[in-house]
């Protein structure tokens, strides 16, 4: 689990293994895949981006932004295999340290 932020960009990385387990495949598009988001188990409807790394055949970037403080957690299956890669993220609202004002209004 990792922690993030309410309103700002998360990305993350993760691979995509071919059937034997352990060859990656690369060349995939956001098509292949089908993603789920939740946020504190309830589905939340996001944009998720996911391309591949140039450079990194078969490892995939991630992003979306969360729009509010929460328990979140994406879902991608890649649909021509049998893989699904899950990740939760503990997201928070950000400290604005020598402020007064609660977060998110300076």
């Amino acid at each position: 689990m990792r922690r993030a932020y309410a309103r700002a960009e998360l990305v993350d990385q993760f691979p995509v293994f071919g059937e034997d387990g352990f060859t990656k495949v690369g060349g995939l598009t956001a098509d292949a895949f089908r993603i789920t988001v939740y946020r504190d188990a309830e589905l939340a409807p996001s944009v998720v981006d996911v391309v591949e790394i140039a450079g990194s055949s078969g490892e995939y970037r991630l992003a979306f932004t969360p729009d509010a403080p929460g328990m979140w957690e994406v879902e991608i299956a890649y649909l021509a295999g049998r893989q699904v890669y899950a990740e939760q993220y503990d997201v928070v609202e950000p400290v604005v340290v020598g402020s007064s004002r609660p977060p998110g209004q300076g």
